[in-house]
Parts: structure tokens; C-alpha cells; sequence
């Protein structure tokens, strides 16, 4: 859903001010009953899987996996849901323009895209309000098998605790950071021409844009540590391990926090990129109801992330994106008012344009970097639960008490890339654990992260067959190269057409 709410504020910031150029819907009447659709069609989409999923689970509580999957479903046809009509509300009616001229939305910046938002922020909350029955249902049938399995738990969240814990998670941890960049952008905007004279640049105000967000992103993690209600971890065993390992690997951060979640999530984060702001978030849940070295585990992958700087390249995903769109529209500005003879509000399709690009660029092309992020995550959070020689109970070719298959054997530079088979298969286990505390199928897909399934059979993979993890550098050495240069010549680009080029 952060994903979701992320994409909402990026089509709102590509609604001109007048509206689409296009024509759209003036009606009041039919703005309206397209508002109250935004509200309320989600939650109904919600009220249909709630009925599905408590009426099997009532007939057959074994129901379970499938009962998981399908709240899953419903959640990702809600966000459909949710996205379709936002842009059919922004683009195809005159909602923009209505809610514009309104006198006190348009004399505060940023207030303008919140009420455009309002809406679907009123949908998604509703939604979640009216599937708590499902998830809590599914959590009660689940909380029995882990009584069986003598796993410590809390009673299952009520909804207020659930609707706090979702707004938190998924809204406010975008809607805050973005309050100074919405206040930034119609600032930028109204003083564009002032801005531009001041720094003698072309493109100035822009800059001063990408200034504030980039000092947002920096700090967003203090803001956020907050938002989720957090508190540092205290003294004891599993600090010492984990500070232990932090030491091994060279990792440093400002502190390790529990992340508040009532015992009903199982999970972790990391988040910052300079280490005076960075924080390591594990989450109650996990603490509570997992062993400190599948912890360990956890912890490692987050560490992994930072380690092979994930953050500093979804960075410059983000900024090469962003070039490379503006690069097409910028050609698109050389040649398209000849095409069409100058037409006017050009400027205002390109905005709509851009953003849509971007949008697709990301839906396109970030799950393939975050996934193959992840799978190294993996593989280093495998590695930093490797154990000693003589507590690895498994043939492993790392270790040397195993021989891959084949005729001839692998070169030494070729074995030592191979991972402990007990340190994958502890981490293997702690994913499916994870999974399934969390009601996660382990078939089920996801954009960012793959399947579980698909996680666990590459860390075994990696155990026995080193050329996986030979691959898996590459290919993201690969994309690393990519971002880097593709960045660097974005940039030099658009110095030169921005600043350098005669005019």
C-alpha cells in the first residue's frame, strides 16, 4: 500500500492547475457521485472478499492457506481499485478545478493536492475498516496452530489497534515526508521566474526542489522512527549478539528499535543512509515469537541492504528515472509544437505525460532491482549466521565436507563463493517462519520482495551450487553500473541543455 499512496501523490502533482487539457466531466453532480465512489467502492470490493473469507473459514477452518491468499487478493484489488478511480476522478472529472477554486485551498501551499487526495485517503481507510473481520478472523484460526506449536502470542488486535497500526505503516510514513516537499513544490512554483533571476540558472527553481526533497529524504527517518511508534532495544542477550555481528560485518547505525506493532507483525527495516540517521526496526512480534538466531538472521539481511548500498542505488533509480523522462519530454518540446501547430496547454499534456513515464518506468523496472536486492539480502544475511566448522550439520560445500556434483570439481575462487548450507537453511527456515506467522502464502507473488517459495529455493541453490551466487553478483553489479553511469550522463545532459547550451 506505501507504494499505492506513493503513486496517489505523484498523479496528484501532475494535475495542472486548470485541470487536464483534455475535456472532462463539469458536472457537479456527476464530480460528486465520483467522489463518493472513491470512498466507497473500495470498501465494498472489501465487504465481498470479508463475506468469502469468513464464510469457508466458518464452514472449514482448514480453509486457512487459501483464506490467506485470498485476503491477499483482496488487498491487491483494492489498491486497483483504488488507483483506477483516483485517476479517472483527477483526470477525467473536474474535481481539480472545483477544489481549486475553493478560496481557502488555494491561499495555503500544498493544501490543494491534500483535499484532491482526500478521497482516496477516505477509501483507503474505510476499506481497511470494514476488512478487520477478515484479518481477524484469519489471525484467530491461525493463533490456534501456533497455541499447538506452544508459540508465544498477544491477543489478536482490536480495529482501532488495527487501523492505527495501518495508517501508521502505510499512509502517514508518505504523507508526512511529502508535507514539506507539497509546501516546497507550489512554492517553487509561484516564485519560479524570481527564482531562476536569483540563482541565474534556468532551471533554479527546480533545483531548489530537489534540494529540499533530498534534505526530506535524509531526515525522513528521524520523523519515522516516530511515526511507528518505536523504542531502542534493551540491554541483553540478543542486543550483545546482534551488536556482535554488527561489529563482524562492519555496520554501523545510530540504534537497533523495536518496532511496535502489538505482537501481530513479524518483520523488519532498515531505514537512512548516512549512519547518524540510520535505524535497524525489528519488530515485537519477531522478537517475541522467534529464536534469537533466526533474529540474527533478520537482522543480517537488513544489514545486507546497507552494506551493498540498496538505498544509495533506489536513489539513483529514482534521479535516473526522472532524467531520463525529462530527456524524452524535452525532445518532445523540440519537435511536437511543430506537429501540432503550436497547440495550446501543450505544457500541460507533457506534465500529465511525464508523470504517467515515470510511474510506468517504476512499475516496469524497480521490481526487477528491488528483487535482485533482496535475493542479495538474503545471501548476506545467510552468511553472517554462518557457523563454525563443527556446528555445520550439513554436507557443505563451503565448509568442505561436500563436493558438488560434475565432472570436474570447482575451481577454488568458484567454491569460496558458496554459502554455508546451514547458514541458508536457518535463514530458509526463518523466512517460511516468517510467512507463515505473518499469514503470508508462501506461493503468493510479490512486485518487490518475489515469493517466498522463490527466496528460499534460490538460498539453497546458493548452498550447492556456487555459480547462483556468481550470477546473482553479476547481475546486480550490473544494474549497479547501470544506475551509475546512466545517472552520471542524465546529469552531464542536462547540465549542458539546461545551462551550458547557447540560448
Amino acid at each position: 500500500m506505501q507504494i499505492i499512496v506513493f503513486v496517489a501523490f505523484a498523479i496528484a502533482l501532475s494535475v495542472p492547475l486548470n485541470g487536464p487539457p483534455w475535456q472532462t466531466v463539469a458536472r457537479p453532480e456527476v464530480i460528486w457521485a465520483t467522489v463518493a465512489a472513491q470512498v466507497l467502492f473500495p470498501a465494498l470490493v472489501a465487504w465481498l472478499y470479508v463475506r468469502l473469507v469468513l464464510h469457508r473459514l466458518e464452514v472449514n477452518p482448514a480453509w486457512l492457506p487459501d483464506a490467506q491468499e485470498r485476503l491477499s487478493q483482496g488487498g491487491t484489488a483494492i489498491r486497483g481499485v483504488l488507483v483506477a478511480e483516483l485517476c479517472f476522478l483527477l483526470y477525467g472529472t473536474g474535481w481539480g478545478p472545483l477544489v481549486r477554486s475553493w478560496p481557502v485551498v488555494g491561499s495555503v501551499y500544498g493544501l490543494d493536492e491534500l483535499v484532491l487526495l482526500a478521497p482516496f485517503f477516505l477509501g483507503v481507510v474505510l476499506s481497511w475498516f470494514v476488512l478487520y473481520p477478515a484479518d481477524r478472523a484469519v489471525r484467530e484460526v491461525a493463533m490456534d496452530r501456533r497455541l499447538l506449536a506452544s508459540v508465544p502470542m498477544r491477543p489478536v488486535w482490536n480495529r482501532r489497534a488495527f487501523l492505527s497500526f495501518m495508517i501508521r505503516q502505510n499512509v502517514l510514513i508518505i504523507l508526512i515526508p511529502m508535507l514539506p516537499i507539497l509546501f516546497a513544490n507550489d512554492f517553487v512554483a509561484e516564485h519560479a521566474d524570481w527564482l531562476r533571476r536569483f540563482t541565474r540558472v534556468a532551471w533554479g527553481d527546480q533545483a531548489l526542489l530537489v534540494l529540499i526533497a533530498g534534505v526530506v529524504f535524509l531526515f525522513a527517518p528521524v520523523a519515522l522512527r516516530h511515526i511507528w511508534h518505536t523504542r531502542p532495544l534493551p540491554p541483553g542477550d540478543l542486543r550483545e549478539r546482534l551488536e556482535a555481528m554488527s561489529l563482524r560485518v562492519g555496520f554501523r547505525s545510530r540504534e537497533i528499535l523495536i518496532w511496535e506493532s502489538d505482537g501481530m507483525v513479524v518483520n523488519a527495516a532498515v531505514m537512512g543512509i548516512v549512519r547518524p540517521l540510520r535505524y535497524v526496526l525489528l519488530s515485537d512480534g519477531l522478537i517475541e515469537m522467534m529464536e534469537d538466531r533466526k533474529i540474527e538472521a533478520v537482522f543480517g539481511h537488513e544489514v545486507g541492504h546497507v552494506r551493498h548500498h540498496h538505498m544509495l542505488f533506489y536513489l539513483l533509480f529514482t534521479i535516473a528515472s526522472m532524467l531520463a523522462v525529462g530527456g524524452a519530454i524535452h525532445l518532445a518540446v523540440q519537435f511536437w509544437p511543430q506537429l501540432l501547430h503550436n497547440r495550446s496547454g501543450l505544457q500541460d499534456y507533457f506534465q500529465v505525460v511525464a508523470m504517467a513515464m515515470i510511474i510506468l518506468t517504476w512499475v516496469l523496472g524497480f521490481g526487477i532491482v528491488s528483487r535482485r536486492f533482496e535475493w542479495q539480502s538474503d545471501l548476506f544475511g545467510s552468511r553472517s549466521i554462518t557457523p563454525p566448522p563443527e556446528e555445520c550439520d550439513q554436507p557443505c560445500l563451503f565448509h568442505g565436507t561436500a563436493i558438488r556434483s560434475g565432472p570436474d570439481p570447482d575451481p577454488p575462487a568458484l567454491t569460496a563463493l558458496a554459502v554455508c548450507a546451514t547458514g541458508a537453511e536457518v535463514f530458509a527456515k526463518t523466512l517460511e517462519t516468517i510467512a507463515s506467522l505473518n499469514g503470508i502464502p508462501v506461493d503468493a507473488r510479490s512486485w518487490r520482495h518475489s515469493s517466498i517459495s522463490n527466496r528460499v529455493g534460490r538460498l539453497r541453490s546458493y548452498a550447492t551450487d556456487p555459480t547462483q551466487v556468481r550470477r546473482l553478483n553479476r547481475h546486480v553489479l550490473a544494474i549497479k553500473i547501470l544506475l551509475f553511469f546512466g545517472t552520471l550522463i542524465g546529469l552531464a545532459v542536462g547540465v549542458y541543455l539546461y545551462w551550458l547550451q547557447p540560448r
